[in-house]
């Protein structure tokens, strides 16, 4: 998908829980977020573009989000960025996936801790700046483009309706805290979330029942 004259965003939805990996890109250089299976999926589509990919993001450590971190880290050369609350769980993740996804793997340990307005660069005219946004996992992240009110809201935020709080290391009252620090956005804001159809800040202060 195309949203404006240099920042593209390529979603492929991967796994039998369908996550919502997303390949945003210049036309030249590339970060994956959450690429969590399908790698080989994941790697034509960088092929078909003629990408050059320089990182890997994790929204958090859940295995449908990080699952091949491993293949696409090898296929690459590149490193594993994700949240510093997060890393410590990154490399057991796979464990709770392997009656779901055959092809996930341990994932390498993070290369990249990510602390509250850290920016990620594509290229020279793209800036993705990180939210913490604990919740659904103690690390969450979100990846905020200002320029363009874009945002990847991994598992915390879904078009009416929120990540789970009732797993290991979640927390329902820091997702709430959350929310609420989503909702300063501006209402413009398109949301990319880790599953499901994307969504804006606006329809979900109206539409979304945890809010």
């Amino acid at each position: 998908m195309k949203y404006n004259n240099y920042m593209n965003i390529e979603t492929v939805v991967v796994g039998v829980l369908q996550t919502n990996c997303y390949i945003v890109h210049n036309n030249k250089e590339a970060i994956i977020i959450d690429p969590g299976s399908d790698a080989p999926k994941i790697i034509n589509i960088i092929a078909q573009k003629k990408l050059k990919p320089n990182l890997i993001v994790n929204t958090h450590y859940h295995f449908d989000h990080t699952g091949v971190n491993k293949y696409i880290k090898e296929a690459f050369d590149i490193p594993i960025a994700i949240g510093k609350k997060d890393a410590p769980f990154l490399e057991k993740a796979y464990i709770d996936g392997l009656m779901f996804m055959i092809d996930t793997k341990p994932s390498p340990k993070a290369d990249i801790l990510l602390n509250e307005n850290d920016k990620i660069t594509i290229g020279e005219d793209i800036e993705l700046f990180v939210l913490e946004t604990p919740g659904h996992s103690m690390g969450s992240i979100c990846l905020l483009n200002k320029h363009e009110h874009v945002i990847f809201s991994g598992d915390t935020l879904f078009f009416e309706s929120v990540g789970r709080f009732d797993l290991p290391n979640s927390s329902e009252s820091h997702l709430k805290q959350s929310l609420q620090k989503l909702l300063f956005l501006d209402d413009d804001y398109v949301v990319y979330p880790g599953h499901g159809p994307t969504t804006t800040i606006q329809h979900e202060k109206y539409y979304n029942p945890f809010i």
